[in-house]
């Protein structure tokens, strides 16, 4: 199965390709680690989508039919609708931060878990909910 990973984390993997070798079956793996720094360090949220952080680094642009005004608040309901995922959630355990809506601990858990416990995910997927289970049980 092959992994689509953001525009941000691909294009990063070109410049560390251009530095040295990486072994055809490596490929994934330092995806998903190029990623997951990204994440950590703010650059893409938890879906992969470029932060503010991203457009004030230069790693993004606007596109020019993007105002310069920042981005309208989308409601939770549309943002529920937009990101299936959360629908089942109770409003209480989101909040609004900088115009993104974020979920609490209880939901990053609940998701993380159903995904390590789903036999359809990937290795790579089960990685990932493994890092954010152990970055809630630290925090």
């Amino acid at each position: 199965m092959k992994i689509i990973y953001p525009k941000l984390v691909e294009d990063a993997f070109v410049i560390a390709s251009q530095r040295g070798q990486i072994a055809p079956e490596k490929v994934n793996n330092v995806k998903s680690q190029i990623y997951q720094i990204m994440v950590e360090k703010g650059v893409l949220n938890e879906l992969g989508e470029p932060t503010c952080m991203a457009l004030k680094m230069g790693l993004i642009e606007r596109s020019a039919s993007v105002s310069s005004e920042p981005n309208p608040v989308v409601s939770l309901a549309d943002f529920k609708r937009q990101w299936p995922v959360y629908a089942e959630f109770k409003d209480s355990h989101f909040i609004l931060i900088d115009g993104e809506w974020m979920a609490d601990t209880y939901v990053i858990k609940e998701l993380a878990t159903r995904r390590l416990a789903d036999p359809k995910s990937t290795p790579e997927q089960r990685l990932e909910a493994q890092s954010m289970l152990q970055k809630i049980e630290n925090s």
